[in-house]
């Protein structure tokens, strides 16, 4: 039996009860993070947890009573749940109101935080690579904050598992922005590390800023600009990064070969710095 935290308690997960007003049902409304956790320990928690933050702002929500004691309250629900390896998904709403579009919650935010068994390190995403396809990019254009609004990437997904694939990448008119549900980046002939830079159109990976930064320590070019799908063909290396992929090598875009389907140096490099910087 799962222990997960609701709203200030540690409670079985089969006894929590969330009311059917809350706005996180009836309209969508909410903002999550997941936060992976190696040998008991909380993977980047802090970029994380301003992620979240910045999500409740940009959405005008207030944060949970908990919210500045939230680390402590991570580690204490692993701790419940006997989890070494796997993750902690946290999810926030503004709470109960009746059905209306413009009504404020008088009560608290809603907090829930569920923990994970897993061994993302060691998966078959991460070890041997995805094969995945292209769909344009048709989602609002805040994608910068992580919301529970997902229904175009759960689609976006599903589509993929029915063609044999693993996961989606979007584009717009520029170029690749993300993938449904992590960041984009290529490795060019040249051996430049490529990846799309920030804005209101893709979300600001944890995941992605601290590889950018290793990839720096280490001596890698680096450009932050669109990937074009006609540059995919020529591409030396592709791969995706995210709490839950951790860098995970792409090995075919719709059925076309990202270097002969085989898994290059760098991203092999990338993933050895960041398992060195999850040990560390």
């Amino acid at each position: 039996m799962s222990i997960i935290f609701l709203n200030g308690a540690f409670l079985a997960a089969e006894e929590a009860r969330i009311s059917p007003f809350d706005r996180g049902f009836t309209f969508g409304e909410g903002v999550y993070e997941v936060c992976i956790v190696v040998k008991g320990k909380l993977i980047d928690a802090p970029a994380h947890l301003a992620r979240l933050e910045r999500s409740l702002k940009a959405c005008d929500m207030a944060p949970p009573p908990e919210m500045a004691n939230l680390p402590a309250l991570m580690a204490e629900l692993l701790q419940k749940n006997a989890i070494h390896n796997g993750s902690v998904y946290v999810q926030v709403t503004p709470g109960v109101t009746p059905r209306n579009f413009t009504a404020q919650p008088q009560g608290r935010s809603t907090l829930m935080m569920v923990a994970n068994t897993g061994h993302f390190e060691t998966s078959p995403a991460f070890t041997a690579g995805v094969h995945v396809q292209l769909q344009p990019d048709i989602r609002w254009l805040h994608r910068d904050i992580k919301t529970t609004m997902l229904m175009p990437q759960v689609m976006a997904k599903r589509n993929a598992l029915a063609n044999g694939l693993a996961d989606t990448l979007f584009y717009d008119a520029d170029g690749l922005t993300e993938g449904a549900s992590s960041n984009v980046f290529m490795v060019d002939t040249q051996g430049s590390l490529i990846t799309r830079s920030l804005s209101n159109l893709l979300l600001a990976g944890c995941t992605r800023e601290r590889v950018l930064t290793l990839a720096q320590n280490a001596g890698l070019t680096l450009q932050e600009r669109p990937i074009r799908p006609e540059e995919l063909p020529q591409a030396a290396e592709l791969f995706v990064t995210s709490a839950t992929y951790l860098i995970a090598p792409v090995l075919s875009v719709d059925g076309i070969k990202i270097n002969n389907a085989v898994i290059g140096p760098k991203t092999r490099q990338l993933q050895k710095l960041y398992l060195n910087y999850i040990a560390a």
